[in-house]
C-alpha cells in the first residue's frame, strides 16, 4: 500500500507539520522555536553568571532581550504579511470559482424563464451550461494539488451549495414535487396540532420519522420566517452539513485535503445528489446527519463533545429516516467486523460498542412503527423480487432507461451519458493504472477504510439492479451510500495519480468527471420534462402544479370543512393536502383504491361501495388527465387499472351526469365535485336496517 500525503505547505509560513497527531491523524502543527524563545539561541547560555561579572552578565542578557524583541517584532510584522499574502491567495484560488458559479446559477435561471415561455429546448442548452459552469471550476480547483485547505473547503461548498440552490430556484416560494408535497403535509399538522404523528394518509410512514419536520418547524419559530423558508433553510443547512461532513471524514481517513476535496467532487457526480438529495424529503437530512455520525466516530481522539455529537447525529438519524437509519447501522457493522479482522482489539470493542448502542436504538424505534413500515417498504420490496425474477424466467420486461410510462423519451446523447458514467465508476473497481493505489490506516480510520472499500464494491450489484423498474428505485436510492465509500476511495486514487504526473492529466480527469456528472445527473433526475418547467403535463410531477391547480387548492383549503375526506389524482392530491386540512384518500379500507372510482365507466354498485368505504365527499378532477398517459407510472395509485390503460372523458364525464354527483367548483381546467350524494343514502338504509 501506498500512503500519498498533501506536502503542499505555506513555504514562508513558520509552522512545521508533524507527521502525526493524536488528534483523529490529523497534520497538526507546531510553532518554529524562534517565536517562543525569549532569549535566542545564539545568545543563550547554561551557565550565565558563571566566569563572568555582574556587570557583563548584565550586559549579554540585556543583548538577548533587545535581540529578542527585535526577533519578535520581525516575526509578527512577517507574520502580518503572510497573514496578507495567505488572503490574497485565498481569494485568487475561490474568486473565480464564486464567479463561475454565480453565472452557473443566472444561467440555470434563464433556462428555467425560457422553459415557461415554451422555448424547452434553448432552456435545456442553457440549463446544461449553468449546471456546468458550477461544476466545472470548482472541480479544476479540487483537483490541483496546489490549492490551499481552506480554498478547497470553499470550492467544496461552492460546488454543494450551487448545485443545491440550481435546484431550489424553482422552489422558494411552493414545493412543488410529490414527495415534498407530502412531507409539507406532515409538517403543517406538527404546526396545526402541536403534536407529533399525526396520521398522513399520502406517505403514512412520515409521521413516525419526523426528524425534518420538527427541525424545520423549530427553524420557523425561533427566526420567525414562514414555513416554506425555514424550510429552504433547512435544506441548505442538511446539504452544508454534508459536505463538510464528507470532507473531514474523507480528510481523516485519507490524511489529504487534497483527496477529501475530489471525494466531494465525485460524491457530487452521484445520482441523487443534484435533485433527489436537494429535496425537501427526510433523506435529505438523515444522509447528513449518517455522514456526520461516521465522521465523529473515525476521529480517534474523540472526547466528550465529540461522544454527545455523535449520540445525538445517532439519535435524529433514527428519528428522520427509517431507510438511511439502518443503512448506517449496516456500515458501522462492517466497520466493526473490519476492526476484528485486522486483529485491532480496542477498535473492535469501540465499534462494536457503538453498533450495538445504535442497532437497540433503531430496532427499537422500528418496532414501535413496524406495522406502518410493513404496509409501505413490504410491497416495494416484493415487487422488485417479482420483476428480477420474472426477468432471470424470462417472464418479466425489463426497465427502458430514458423513457416514461407515457412512451416519451430523452435524447439518444443523454442514454449514451448516462451508459458513459457508468463505465467510469466501474474502472473504478479494476485495480489497473491509478486505480492500484489505495488508502492505508490504521485504528479506527483503517477500520472505516476497509468498510468504505466494501460499500465502493456494491456498485455493480446495484447497477446489475436497474433492469427491473422497481428494483431500480431501491438502486439508485443506495446509490447515495455507495457513492460515500467509492468517492473517497477513488479520490485518494486519483489525487496520488495527479500529484505524481504530468499538469494536463489534470483536465483529462476533469473531462471524465465532466462526463460522470452529466451522466449521473441525468441517471437521478428523469427525462427532459422534469428538468425545468413548461406547459401542463398528465401526472408530471412538478409539471402538473400550475396556477389551475394552486387555483383549486386554494379554494378548497378555505371552503371544504376541516377533515372532510377526499380524493384526486396523485399531484393534485398531494398538493390539496400539503394545502388545506382534508384528508387525503388513496386507499380504501376494506381492499380497492380511488383510482378504480376514476377508471369506473358509470358510478355503479361498486364504485359507490369504494366511496361508501372510504367516507369519500369530495373528489377532484383535472379534467386534462384524458389527453394522455401518466409520465409518473400511473393516474392515482398502483393496482388502479392495467398498465397502460388511458383515462377516457366519459369515464371522467360521469361526474357530471349521474344523480348524487354535484359540481361545486370549476375554474375550467380543475372541478371539485360533492359526491357524498351517491353514497350517504345507502349508508342510511344500511344503518336504519341494523
Amino acid at each position: 500500500m501506498h500512503r500519498f500525503v498533501d506536502r503542499r505547505r505555506n513555504e514562508a509560513s513558520p509552522v512545521e507539520k508533524l507527521d502525526s497527531s493524536s488528534v483523529g491523524g490529523m497534520p497538526a502543527y507546531r510553532l518554529h522555536e524562534e517565536e517562543t524563545t525569549l532569549i535566542p539561541r545564539n545568545l543563550r547560555t547554561a551557565r550565565t553568571g558563571r566566569g563572568r561579572g555582574p556587570e557583563a552578565t548584565r550586559r549579554v542578557v540585556s543583548a538577548g532581550l533587545s535581540a529578542s524583541l527585535l526577533t519578535d517584532l520581525h516575526y509578527r510584522d512577517r507574520g502580518g504579511l503572510l497573514l496578507r499574502a495567505d488572503s490574497e491567495r485565498y481569494c485568487r484560488e475561490t474568486l473565480p470559482v464564486a464567479a463561475a458559479t454565480a453565472v452557473g446559477l443566472l444561467a440555470v435561471s434563464g433556462s428555467y424563464v425560457l422553459g415557461r415561455q415554451g422555448e424547452s429546448g434553448t432552456g435545456l442548452l442553457l440549463y446544461w451550461i449553468g449546471l456546468l459552469l458550477i461544476f466545472v471550476p470548482a472541480g479544476l480547483g479540487l483537483l490541483d494539488p496546489a490549492t490551499s485547505r481552506r480554498a478547497r473547503i470553499t470550492d467544496c461548498l461552492l460546488l454543494g451549495m450551487g448545485l443545491l440552490l440550481a435546484y431550489l430556484i424553482l422552489q422558494i416560494h411552493q414545493f412543488v414535487r410529490f414527495d415534498e408535497m407530502l412531507h409539507i403535509r406532515t409538517l403543517h399538522d406538527i404546526r396545526e396540532t402541536g403534536r407529533l404523528f399525526t396520521a398522513n394518509s399520502g406517505l403514512p410512514v412520515s409521521p413516525r420519522f419526523p426528524g425534518l419536520e420538527v427541525v424545520t418547524n423549530a427553524v420557523a419559530q425561533i427566526t420567525r420566517l414562514p414555513p416554506q423558508l425555514s424550510a429552504f433553510l433547512v435544506i441548505v443547512l442538511s446539504r452544508g452539513l454534508l459536505i463538510a461532513g464528507l470532507f473531514l471524514l474523507a480528510e481523516q481517513v485519507t490524511r489529504s485535503a487534497h483527496a477529501a476535496g475530489i471525494a466531494v467532487g465525485i460524491y457530487s457526480c452521484s445520482p441523487q445528489f443534484f435533485f433527489f438529495n436537494a429535496q425537501y424529503s427526510y433523506q435529505t437530512l438523515a444522509v447528513a446527519l449518517g455522514v456526520l455520525l461516521l465522521m465523529l466516530v473515525t476521529n480517534e481522539a474523540a472526547g466528550r463533545t465529540e461522544t454527545v455529537l455523535a449520540a445525538g447525529a445517532a439519535l435524529a438519524l433514527t428519528f428522520s429516516h427509517h431507510a438511511t437509519s439502518w443503512v448506517f447501522v449496516a456500515i458501522l457493522g462492517m466497520v466493526t467486523v473490519a476492526a476484528f479482522t485486522r486483529r485491532d482489539r480496542r477498535t473492535a470493542t469501540i465499534f462494536l460498542g457503538i453498533t450495538v448502542a445504535d442497532l437497540v436504538l433503531v430496532a427499537s424505534w422500528a418496532i414501535v412503527s413496524g406495522p406502518l413500515l410493513n404496509r409501505y417498504l413490504g410491497p416495494v420490496f416484493h415487487d422488485a423480487v417479482f420483476q428480477l425474477t420474472g426477468i432471470a424466467s424470462g417472464t418479466g420486461e425489463t426497465r427502458k432507461i430514458s423513457t416514461d410510462s407515457s412512451g416519451t423519451r430523452n435524447p439518444r446523447w443523454e442514454t449514451v451519458l448516462i451508459v458513459l458514467s457508468l463505465l467510469i465508476w466501474m474502472a473504478t473497481l479494476m485495480p489497473l493504472g491509478p486505480f492500484r493505489r489505495r488508502p492505508a490506516a490504521d485504528g479506527r480510520a483503517g477500520a472505516v477504510l476497509r468498510s468504505l472499500r466494501l460499500l465502493q464494491l456494491l456498485y455493480p450489484i446495484a447497477l446489475v439492479a436497474t433492469i427491473a423498474p422497481k428494483a431500480a428505485e431501491i438502486s439508485v436510492r443506495l446509490s447515495t451510500f455507495i457513492f460515500i465509500g467509492l468517492s473517497i476511495i477513488t479520490a485518494y486514487s486519483i489525487g496520488w495519480y495527479i500529484e505524481n504526473h504530468r499538469r494536463p492529466l489534470r483536465w483529462v480527469v476533469a473531462l471524465f468527471g465532466t462526463i460522470a456528472f452529466m451522466g449521473g445527473t441525468l441517471m437521478g433526475s428523469g427525462l427532459d420534462w422534469n428538468r425545468i418547467p413548461g406547459p401542463y403535463l398528465v401526472v408530471a410531477d412538478g409539471r402538473s402544479i400550475d396556477s389551475s391547480a394552486n387555483a383549486a387548492a386554494q379554494w378548497a383549503a378555505r371552503n371544504l370543512p376541516d377533515g372532510a375526506h377526499f380524493a384526486a389524482d396523485r399531484e393534485l392530491g398531494a398538493l390539496l393536502a400539503a394545502t388545506g386540512n382534508q384528508y387525503l384518500v388513496i386507499g380504501v379500507p376494506g381492499g380497492g383504491n380511488t383510482g378504480q372510482i376514476l377508471f369506473a365507466p358509470s358510478f355503479h354498485a361498486q364504485a359507490r361501495d369504494l366511496l361508501r368505504r372510504g367516507q369519500i365527499r369530495y373528489y377532484v378532477i383535472d379534467q386534462r388527465l384524458a389527453e394522455g398517459l401518466p409520465h409518473e407510472t400511473y393516474y392515482v395509485v398502483n393496482g388502479e387499472a392495467p398498465k397502460g390503460t388511458r383515462l377516457t372523458h366519459a369515464e371522467l364525464g360521469k361526474f357530471d351526469i349521474t344523480p348524487g354527483s354535484r359540481r361545486i367548483y370549476d375554474n375550467g381546467a380543475v372541478r371539485i365535485y360533492d359526491v357524498s350524494g351517491l353514497w350517504e343514502d345507502s349508508t342510511s338504509a344500511v344503518r336504519a336496517g341494523r
